[in-house]
């Protein structure tokens, strides 16, 4: 078994056709064909069953998918620190980021870290939770800025803290809510709601307060990755939103404020997560300690 049989398997797995997979790697489909069925005969199963439409992973398939990313992701580790060390260069960092981080902390520490190295080259991509974090275990990040998983859930990963804050529930300014103390659940059903994307931690935590009083949770109107949009929405309507306390601290925030809501209160934990046991470029340890020591100072995002 080799790197390239793997890459091979790697891209069919993803095509799900051997036909479109040829066609992006630049080999020629008897090539692949071949090269696949040399990998099955080492391994003495089947690796794909045709379907109507191309192919499908068999079990097998599936275990050896696994594996296989997490060497591709090790051998490119390998090949950025070797890089590295002949060039003596800083090089590029890629960054996840959730829409705090975006808009604080992480813009001042790549300013400052860019500013004492400018051979550092830097992509920020945003986004939210699971997303970010299956681009990071394919290897196409080298750490995500956001919300902490729980431990027992990302066992392959490392996790570092840095700020936490506090989830809120946020209407417009003058809204009939505002000012009263206490506030139920029941009390929250009565308006349209703007929400980040369901799949994201928060929208999930939000859902499980009702859920655990025997009460269906309030359906989005709105579903938005941009927390610019969904802001807006509330300043301008009777919509509801659950954040973070450090949003309202963004122009974009101006006339919203937070409601009591005892029920809904909690803590969310972020920082840094990056792979373990991976390497990490000068470039990102270099933005790494400046975002752990502009978070020393201000321990909230």
């Amino acid at each position: 078994m080799n790197i390239r049989q793997l890459e091979y398997f790697l891209t069919v797995a993803a095509h799900k056709s051997v036909t479109v997979a040829a066609a992006k790697l630049g080999v020629s489909q008897p090539t692949l064909t071949k090269t696949i069925r040399s990998l099955e005969l080492e391994l003495g199963v089947s690796l794909f069953e045709r379907m109507p439409r191309g192919v499908d992973l068999t079990p097998y398939g599936q275990s050896l998918l696994r594996h296989a990313e997490a060497i591709r992701v090790q051998f490119g580790d390998a090949k950025s620190e070797i890089e590295s060390l002949r060039g003596g260069k800083y090089g590029t960092v890629l960054i996840g980021a959730g829409p705090a981080w975006l808009r604080r902390h992480l813009p001042r520490a790549v300013a400052i870290a860019t500013g004492k190295n400018p051979s550092i080259k830097v992509n920020v991509e945003g986004g939210y939770d699971d997303a970010l974090l299956r681009s990071l275990r394919r290897g196409e990040l080298d750490m995500v800025i956001a919300e902490l998983p729980p431990k027992d859930e990302v066992r392959d990963l490392k996790l570092r803290p840095l700020t936490s804050d506090r989830l809120c529930v946020c209407c417009r300014a003058g809204h009939e809510l505002q000012g009263r103390p206490k506030l139920s659940l029941p009390d929250l059903l009565r308006f349209p709601w703007a929400m980040p994307p369901e799949a994201t931690r928060a929208h999930q935590r939000f859902r499980s307060v009702f859920i655990s009083k025997d009460l269906a949770p309030p359906n989005a109107v709105v579903e938005t990755k941009s927390m610019a949009f969904l802001l807006q929405m509330v300043r301008f309507s009777d919509a509801l939103t659950f954040t973070v306390t450090t949003t309202l601290k963004t122009p974009e925030a101006t006339g919203v404020v937070i409601l009591d809501v005892p029920e809904v209160a909690a803590m969310r934990n972020a920082g840094i997560i990056t792979r373990k046991d991976s390497w990490l470029s000068p470039a990102a340890q270099a933005i790494i300690d400046e975002l752990i020591e502009i978070c020393a100072r201000e321990p909230t995002n």
